[in-house]
């Protein structure tokens, strides 16, 4: 076995681990998913992670290795002002923060909540932040500050007089994967993380990422 394909089997089983580990967080607090587990494909989507509700599918990245050159210059440079490597910042960007916020999305189609497109995504994304705040503190706060840099790096891609609501909307299909939908995603992940009172990752489950009447 190659090391391409040893590394993709090593990122497999930590992903499917912490898959479990999300799904029996959900147990233990009373919530009987109404889907199977989501099948975990290591295809490399263009968003570095994607969850299908067609097929149950959970697309993410495989490893550092497969990326072409560009990507790996993109995470080096975000990485510039972190005390990380860029390989390391890829790691946790994609297989810890995004892939959870995946699971958020199956989550949510196993509430059967769907709604438009700034709600679906800020439901993930309060889904995760509880997620980490309660597994990892000390990642949640590394990951806030990176968040904090993208939105004070990227420019606010709303028009004056438009709320940041109906733009993602009414723009969705083609904001995606440019730099304006990572300053969407950064900046709805910081007002997750700031608003009071503070959701706990119980909540966030029994609410579908919704804060609560």
């Amino acid at each position: 076995m190659n090391l391409i394909a040893q590394t993709k089997n090593k990122t497999l089983t930590e992903l499917t681990a912490l898959r479990d580990n999300f799904i029996a967080d959900i147990n233990s607090f009373g919530y009987t998913p109404s889907l199977p587990p989501p099948v975990l494909s290591l295809d490399n989507p263009v968003s570095f992670g994607n969850y299908d509700d067609t097929t149950n599918i959970l697309h993410t990245t495989s490893d550092w290795h497969t990326l072409p050159q560009e990507l790996k210059d993109f995470f080096n440079q975000a990485a510039e002002h972190t005390d990380t490597s860029g390989e390391s910042f890829f790691e946790k960007a994609t297989h810890k923060w995004i892939f959870v916020h995946e699971l958020g999305h199956w989550w949510r189609r196993c509430q059967k909540q769907k709604v438009s497109h700034y709600d679906e995504e800020m439901g993930a994304n309060r889904i995760a932040v509880a997620y980490w705040r309660q597994q990892d503190s000390y990642f949640m706060n590394w990951q806030l500050q990176v968040f904090e840099g993208f939105v004070s790096h990227f420019p606010n891609p709303v028009p004056q007089g438009i709320s940041k609501e109906k733009y993602l909307n009414d723009n969705y299909e083609t904001i995606g994967s440019t730099p304006a939908y990572t300053w969407y995603q950064a900046e709805m992940i910081i007002n997750a993380y700031n608003e009071q009172p503070i959701l706990t990752f119980k909540n966030a489950i029994k609410n579908s990422g919704n804060l609560p009447h």
